[in-house]
């Protein structure tokens, strides 16, 4: 499967022009769970959301930090399937700079979220460092696949 620069732009530009991810964790007892969470990226691929600390991902992430996600086309025809599959550990992004600048990029991508500052107050910046990243994109080929090991 190639992997290249170009693959790299491929899937930023992909992430950059989507707003939701589903996101993929293991509660202690071994349930899974996927949630649908807005988001930005970087261009080193990873991804920022923000959630109430109580919330059951929330909560699967404080005890298995290792998750999947995914973020693909809306379609109803199979030569428009694409999307985006991770691998890779989520961690709290502390307060300071490192909040700050996933603060203003998730304020760029999602304007509206400046009039929910309290919410925001109350919630966690998680922050999702890729390990593995697919590229699916049926425009390309059927089942044309690009991946990365990060």
């Amino acid at each position: 499967m190639p992997t290249s620069p170009e693959t790299l732009t491929r899937i930023s530009a992909f992430l950059a022009s989507h707003s939701t991810l589903s996101l993929a964790t293991v509660a202690a007892n071994g349930r899974p769970l996927a949630a649908s969470l807005f988001f930005v990226s970087d261009a080193a691929l990873n991804v920022y959301w923000i959630s109430g600390p109580n919330s059951r991902h929330s909560v699967n992430l404080a005890q298995r930090p290792r998750v999947a996600l995914t973020v693909h086309n809306a379609t109803g025809t199979w030569t428009e399937i694409a999307g985006v599959q991770m691998e890779g550990s989520v961690a709290i992004v502390a307060a300071g700079p490192a909040w700050q600048a996933a603060w203003e990029r998730y304020l760029l991508k999602f304007p509206f979220v400046q009039d929910f500052q309290a919410e925001v107050s109350r919630s966690n910046f998680y922050v999702f460092t890729p390990d593995w990243v697919r590229l699916v994109d049926n425009k390309l080929g059927f089942g044309h696949k690009e991946e990365l090991n990060i």
